[in-house]
């Protein structure tokens, strides 16, 4: 977790409902091959499209010298009611699937040969944080989003 100890999971049996609306993006990079950190600080919106929930987030990248505009966009579909989700990439590709009801989440996607090992963790009503882990033979990252819901 970004900045703290472990806190107690929240039980989110309304996924859906959960992630509706906006939230600040405090983000960490490391990537340990190249031996570079970066940090991300944005906004993210969740937007209601019949049934799904677009995800759209902004932000700015600071990783090593470079220094830009970063964005990325998924679709969260909710075909078996609100609880569980289903992931997918803009192009409309399976990423994962995605259920906070305990709390917690453990997901994983195979990018070619790059494994990406995702944790959800429900950390209050009003944060939640992702934390990837990405190895392979192009990349070896760490990647901890802190998501704070926006008044």
């Amino acid at each position: 977790m970004i900045g703290g100890g472990e806190k107690l999971l929240l039980s989110i049996p309304d996924l859906r409902a959960f992630l509706f609306g906006s939230w600040h993006i405090d983000r960490s990079v490391q990537d340990r091959r190249r031996s570079i950190r970066g940090e991300l600080r944005g906004q993210a919106r969740f937007v209601p499209e019949d049934r799904c929930l677009l995800y759209d987030e902004h932000g700015t990248l600071i990783f090593g010298v470079h220094r830009g505009r970063a964005e990325q966009s998924y679709r969260f579909d909710f075909p078996g009611g609100n609880a569980r989700a289903y992931v997918r990439f803009r192009d409309g590709r399976a990423f994962h699937e995605l259920d906070l009801s305990h709390g917690h989440a453990v997901v994983s996607h195979a990018c070619d040969l790059d494994l990406y090992e995702g944790r959800f963790i429900a950390l209050e009503p009003r944060q939640w944080q992702s934390t990837w882990k990405v190895t392979g033979p192009r990349k070896d990252q760490e990647i901890v989003t802190l998501y704070t819901r926006l008044p």
